[in-house]
């Protein structure tokens, strides 16, 4: 268990116990919990940490969440939206569970590159994926698509294995239920037997979700991407229904080329939205949301999840402090990613994730480059 002190930077906390904007700040991580927070000196009792962080030039933020993902497809995703969706299922029937698995080592690289350190993700192969997160550190919500039509794959035994092997036991991983054919007596049956939260993907029909709210509770469905709503049904949005987002609501990657959460945020951002509500949600909200509200923001008793951006120069510079500049500087300003920190464990530094080396992605595209080639013609 490492004691980490960050000294004299900006914090942007996201949290409503904290203020908003720390200025000089300090932040002290201890077995992988936020112990303390504040301005100015750091108290004599923290000053002696095993890792000392200089903050000076530098801002801290929670990690960005994405409430919707796959990381099957990460290797298709320039050519996504111009494939059926036969040709998709077409695609993941003819991968292993090794090719499932390098896709994700390549997907969570990427999005730990960009700040994302926690995700909800509805795929193939959830176990290959789980050992995936658990080797590179992001905390995942792993939702079994229950409905999905491809060919040999069984998404009620992978859910087995995720509630089995993985939910509950290791911190980094937990289970949940996708489905697109809307709540039923199966989906509940599945609910009563793991206790998990159930998402609903392109929800059309509130009599379904009516009929099953008092056995499920509304507080562990989720619907991602909705045409219909009720009050206080939690929702997350992608490109697909993005200008129906709300303040509050949580936000996710989608099947998007850029596979960047941020080009999402610069999309409201440039419809006239609140900057502080959109990096909230993306954020905060989104955390919660999907079922890890123990590492929403920066505040004490929190589990650690932080990002640090470098603004000593170009692209980021300069780090004002006005709360709008912040913001702006985060979405619009593409600043440098110095470290992440989630846990008891530094994910990324200097630029470099440090638990993915490049023999392993190196052999996770050179495997991958072959299926392409005979997928894509």
């Amino acid at each position: 268990m490492v004691k980490i002190l960050i000294t004299n930077a900006t914090i942007l906390t996201l949290s409503t116990k904290h203020e908003l904007v720390i200025n000089n700040g300090y932040l002290f991580i201890d077995g992988g919990v936020i112990k303390a927070v504040g301005s100015g000196e750091v108290p004599e009792e923290l000053q002696y940490p095993e890792l000392l962080i200089s903050g000076k030039g530098r801002l801290v933020v929670p990690g960005l969440s994405s409430g919707y993902t796959r990381v099957s497809t990460y290797p298709l995703r320039y050519v996504l939206k111009s494939l059926t969706e036969d040709r998709v299922r077409e695609y993941l029937s003819t991968l292993s569970r090794t090719d499932v698995y390098y896709s994700a080592i390549l997907s969570f690289t990427d999005l730990l590159l960009k700040g994302v350190t926690t995700l909800m993700i509805s795929d193939i192969y959830l176990d290959d994926i789980a050992r995936a997160a658990h080797e590179v550190g992001l905390f995942t919500i792993l939702a079994s698509p229950i409905d999905i039509n491809v060919g040999g794959y069984d998404p009620y035994h992978e859910l087995k294995l995720i509630m089995q092997r993985w939910h509950g036991r290791v911190e980094e991983v937990k289970g949940a239920i996708l489905t697109q054919e809307g709540l039923n007596d199966e989906v509940v049956n599945l609910y009563e037997s793991y206790k998990c939260r159930v998402f609903i993907k392109d929800l059309k029909n509130l009599e379904g979700l009516n009929k099953v709210v008092d056995k499920i509770g509304l507080d562990n469905i989720i619907a991602v991407d909705p045409t219909e709503v009720i009050n206080d049904l939690k929702i997350i949005r992608t490109y697909t229904t993005l200008n129906s987002w709300k303040p509050f609501q949580g936000l996710g990657i989608g099947d998007e080329p850029s596979y960047n959460l941020t080009d999402v945020l610069k999309t409201l951002l440039r419809s006239r939205h609140n900057g502080l509500d959109i990096l909230f949600s993306a954020t905060n909200s989104t955390t919660s949301i999907i079922g890890l509200d123990d590492m929403n923001c920066i505040e004490v008793g929190k589990r650690a999840n932080i990002v640090i951006y470098n603004f000593t120069g170009p692209p980021g510079w300069p780090l004002l402090n006005s709360v709008d500049a912040i913001v702006n500087a985060v979405i619009y300003g593409n600043p440098v990613i110095e470290s992440v920190i989630v846990g008891d464990n530094i994910l990324l530094d200097g630029n470099e994730v440090l638990n993915v080396g490049v023999d392993l992605i190196k052999k996770a595209t050179n495997r991958l480059e072959g299926i392409l080639r005979d997928y894509i013609r």
